[in-house]
């Protein structure tokens, strides 16, 4: 396996643990705007889940148009 194949494995595999992150965010969210009964969760699953999923989707598509560019010269 190359380099390139590697990098986009790792970044495809980011992207499904911030959906995973995501959706465990959305588990964790509140029930109603001011409930005593809401699940206690972190400050930054939010932004980690989405900064996971973004980050790496963005960096699989700039990696996947750098190939394909260099593979057409």
């Amino acid at each position: 396996m190359n380099k390139i194949t590697a990098l986009k494995v790792v970044l495809a595999t980011l992207v499904a643990v911030g959906i995973v992150v995501g959706f465990t965010d959305l588990y964790y969210a509140p029930h109603t705007l001011a409930a005593e009964s809401t699940p206690d969760r972190p400050w930054w699953l939010s932004w980690l889940g989405w900064l996971l999923a973004s980050l790496s989707s963005v960096l699989y598509i700039v990696v996947d148009y750098l190939t394909s560019r260099a593979s057409t010269r």
